[in-house]
């Protein structure tokens, strides 16, 4: 027998257990795909889904559905189905490194085609392509090229419509090819186009410079017909087919001397017959921003009216006007606001009926501020107006008076007074639904009648987790009407509830109380088929008919405990629960033409990936492969934790481990804050050095990271984020895993104002990061959210910041949630990262914490990204921001050597001097300081 030395025993042993897998390094992050939306072919058996990748480059990747390998085309995206599936189109882009020098050498960025013959797997390729369509029915593509460029401008791609505008559109070639003979019809300075639904009609309008030859023409690619229908010295836009008819409508325009710009004629062509034409007359004018919209059954033409202003004769001067702004307190909007919107304001219009056997115009109202709602069916339209209550509505309020407006005649009659938007009407016209006082309420458009219909529910509507001081809380949401008005359904905290106009007893639908899983309605119909234009305005044949109990409806299923997700369907009356697992499973659609149905699915260490099934979802086959060689690595895994704050309230939180964990081993931790967070359990995050904040690069540079769940309590948004995020990180703290003295805290706009305060007082955090934050509330409050131009007064009041009432009416409760009023109780180091055109959070909020952290004698860095906006969009800076996030992380939480930017800081000079040694110019805007003569 022989004796082997117990070292070399351990030693064996020791070299047969497992090796940790390697954690993926910076330089392999650029070939992480992320999965797009994937759009079904007709028959079922395709399914093409775009992959982009973090170093800028993409394909499109056709899958069978039945498994198999799958069809690629590089650089595809956009993929547009033929009718009988045979052929895949798509655009051909380029990198985003390709685009950017591109862009730098001010040449333009043009996309081309490319086809795909399933059949045969050939391929087809066509160069500078701005849009293109397939026909509902046979196999004709069409496609559009890009205009001539004008002047040095480099040409963009164009939508396939006309601008609404008046001015003049540039034609380019359009080309429809029938894809089985390969022969192609091409037509010269087409500036719109679209195809029939259910027919092989396609429009077209024309314009030439001069407009001598614009038009509006039909082809027929069956027959092989060019049809003429209108022509003139005038731009042709905004074509709209009926649908499933051969119904058109278009706009064409015309001119006044006495009159600024232009008007638009209304043009209809019933089953492309003859031409009828609607007008008015000055001082009206119809506007092309609003495209002309069909009733479901083709009587009527719903356009927009709007004030036509007379032209103005300049006066010449030699002096200067002033360029003075007139600020008034009783503006509803605010001149920053206005500004803004001064191209929507222009084309504010009212919606008209044109009524096309008559000839006759009637307007549905006089107000164009008013939200006009044009209904399937039932010979009216809702009109929702604001304005009796523009003072509320100013500070966040909002409040509409409700009418009924007959189309015929334009008569209306109020319905509600004083409601909260929404409403929703019913698919015949025949009732109005809206949430009042924290019940439903049914208004009888025929009879007048009002009644509470969800009072007898037992329940309450009221979404409780919505935490913002308004008086008029809002429901759990509406999933729709069903068909022929028979009941609306909406939703509680956890079921779907059937209501009944009548007022009869309410039905619960599913049963989700007992394991507290919300269950929603899939809409179906609302998924896209792909594309780039060519389709046109359709009308009120495309709103939805109801929802039909009949049939199996689908159902999204959310564990709001468990974190669990999945689907059901609703068949006669019971619940059949077809998937529900421990990932996140999203977007749900169905292939037009077959009763086959797809999935997506991913976890935090799982990548998302596409499942093919049939009607009962059950049995899903797996069809897609995104980062296969993610297998190669380690990576981190998420968990739920659960804790209280101190008002006893349950919250939770999603942990992530570091990869590669060792049980035993302290690491550091990394809060990363905003709302209510933990709902990002199974979410994959982005791995690129160009995403400042990413879960996944944290864990696998070694930090457990932690997203907890914070609600607010009016008048105490900071104190509320304080309480719930130190009780979620202590909560962490007592499983052992985590070094006390390395936590860090993190957080952008929201996140960054929560981070600011939390810093001023908590000894919890070593570290912090803010970006974008507000520091001040009380100085914020009279600010404008310059990238919308609305003053900060809702936002504050009503909206994220909670604080319920004005400044002047509670000062020490903006104070005592302001952190830059206790920056001299911070005890960890804070980096502030801000852009100094950021328009939603002003920078001189940064600056205020920045100075006053200083005075105070606290370690405070501020970055400041010279032309960026909230969040930064240059390449060069979310790169930097994203290392010297890791940078500051890694000297305070890891005891990294630390750069000389956080011990020592960087001066002009220095910057400057480092820019040269780099040979290249700065990526941001310029700089903001010049330097001495």
């Amino acid at each position: 027998m022989k004796h082997f030395p117990l070292l070399l025993i351990l030693a064996a042993l020791a070299t047969a257990q497992p090796q940790p897998k390697p954690v993926i390094a910076p330089a392999d992050y650029g070939k992480w795909e992320t999965l797009g939306q994937a759009v079904f072919s007709p028959d079922g058996k395709w399914l093409a889904h775009p992959i982009t990748r973090t170093d800028g480059t993409f394909e499109l990747r056709v899958s069978p559905s039945a498994g198999g390998r799958a069809k690629v085309a590089a650089f595809g995206r956009e993929p547009a189905w033929s009718a009988g599936s045979r052929w895949v189109a798509y655009a051909i882009g380029v990198s985003t490194d390709e685009e950017d020098k591109l862009k730098k050498a001010r040449k333009p960025v043009q996309q081309k085609l490319g086809v795909m013959d399933l059949t045969s797997g050939d391929t087809t390729t066509v160069d500078d392509v701005a849009a293109f369509s397939f026909s509902d029915q046979g196999a004709w593509l069409a496609f559009r090229r890009y205009p001539p460029t004008r002047g040095n401008a480099p040409a963009a791609a164009p939508p396939a419509e006309a601008p609404a505008a008046s001015a003049e559109a540039v034609g380019a070639t359009l080309t429809v090819r029938d894809l089985k003979t390969g022969i192609d019809a091409t037509f010269g300075n087409v500036t719109s186009f679209a195809w029939q639904e259910k027919g092989t009609h396609l429009a077209m309008t024309i314009g030439v410079e001069g407009r001598a030859g614009n038009a509006i023409q039909v082809f027929d690619p069956s027959r092989g017909e060019l049809k003429v229908l209108d022509s003139g010295s005038a731009i042709f836009t905004a074509l709209a087919w009926r649908k499933d008819s051969s119904d058109l409508a278009a706009l064409r325009s015309k001119r006044d001397p006495a009159y600024d710009g232009e008007s638009y004629t209304v043009l209809a062509w019933k089953n492309l017959g003859e031409k009828r034409a609607g007008d008015v007359a000055p001082p009206k004018r119809i506007v092309p921003s609003r495209p002309p919209q069909w009733s479901e059954d083709g009587s009527i033409l719903y356009i927009g009216l709007a004030d036509w202003d007379r032209k103005v004769e300049g006066k010449k001067s030699d002096e200067d006007p002033s360029n003075v702004e007139v600020w008034h307190a009783r503006d509803v909007n605010v001149i920053s606001e206005q500004k803004l919107r001064v191209a929507r304001d222009r084309d504010r219009n009212a919606p008209a009926a044109w009524h096309i056997g008559e000839g006759r115009l009637v307007p549905l109202s006089t107000n164009p501020k008013e939200n006009v709602q044009l209904l399937r069916a039932g010979g009216r339209a809702i009109a929702l107006d604001e304005t009796p209550y523009e003072t509320e509505g100013m500070f966040g309020r909002r409040f509409a008076d409700v009418y009924k407006v007959d189309v015929a005649k334009g008569d209306r009659a109020k319905v509600a007074t004083r409601v909260v938007p929404p409403v929703w009407a019913s698919p015949s016209g025949h009732f109005l639904l809206n949430f009042k006082d924290g019940e439903f309420w049914v208004y009888d458009l025929e009879t007048g009648a009002q009644r509470n219909v969800s009072r007898a529910a037992g329940v309450t509507f009221i979404d409780k987790e919505n935490d913002y001081p308004v008086k008029n809380k809002p429901s759990w949401g509406v999933a729709g009407w069903t068909k022929n008005d028979a009941s609306v359904i909406v939703y509680d905290e956890y079921n779907l509830w059937q209501l009944f106009p009548d007022g009869s007893k309410p039905k619960r639908l599913t049963d989700g109380a007992a394991e507290q899983v919300r269950h929603r309605y899939v809409n179906l119909e609302s998924a896209g088929g792909g594309g780039r234009g060519g389709r046109g305005g359709r009308g009120g044949g495309d709103r939805e008919e109801g929802i039909d109990l009949s049939k199996p409806v689908y159902l999204s299923l959310t564990g709001v405990w468990t974190k669990r997700t999945g689907y059901a369907r609703l068949v006669d009356g019971k619940v059949d629960r077809a998937i529900y697992q421990d990932r996140g499973n999203s977007r749900l659609m169905k292939a037009k033409d077959a009763d086959v149905y797809a999935y997506q699915s991913e976890a935090f260490d799982t990548s998302p990936n596409y499942y093919v099934a049939g009607p009962d979802l059950k049995n899903a086959k797996l069809v897609t492969e995104t980062n296969p060689f993610a297998a190669q690595y380690a990576w981190g895994h998420g968990e739920l934790i659960e804790y209280k704050n101190p008002r006893g309230e349950r919250l939770q939180g999603a942990l992530f481990y570091p990869a590669n964990y060792e049980k035993g081993k302290k690491y550091p931790l990394i809060v990363h804050i905003y709302e209510r967070e933990s709902q990002y359990l199974h979410r994959v995050f982005p791995l690129s050095e160009r995403s400042p904040y990413s879960e996944t690069v944290w864990t696998t540079r070694g930090y457990f990271v932690l997203m907890p769940d914070i609600v607010f309590r009016a008048r105490d948004p900071g104190m509320s984020i304080l309480e719930c995020v130190t009780a979620a990180t202590k909560k962490v703290l007592e499983s052992g895993m985590i070094d006390p003295t390395r936590v860090g805290l993190v957080g952008h706009s929201w996140g960054g104002y929560g981070t600011s305060f939390v810093m001023t007082q908590s000894d919890l955090f070593a570290a912090g990061v803010a970006g974008g934050p507000l520091t001040n509330l009380a100085s914020s409050y009279g600010e404008i959210y310059w990238n919308n131009g609305i003053p900060e007064t809702n936002h504050a009041e009503v909206g994220q910041e909670r604080m319920e009432v004005p400044l002047y009416e509670d000062p020490a409760a903006y104070l005592r949630n302001s952190a830059v009023f206790h920056v001299n109780k911070m005890k960890g180091a804070l980096l502030l990262s801000v852009g100094d055109k950021d328009g939603a959070s002003d920078w001189h909020q940064d600056i205020e914490m920045y100075n006053l952290a200083r005075r105070a004698g606290k370690q405070c860095v501020m970055l400041v990204y010279p032309g960026e906006n909230h969040s930064l969009a240059v390449k060069a800076n979310q790169m930097d921001y994203h290392h010297r996030i890791l940078d500051w992380f890694g000297y305070y939480l890891k005891g990294d050597p630390p750069p000389e930017w956080i011990t020592k800081g960087v001066t002009v000079l220095d910057r400057q001097k480092e820019l040269r040694r780099t040979k290249k110019d700065s990526p941001s805007a310029p700089a903001s300081v010049t330097p001495e003569q």
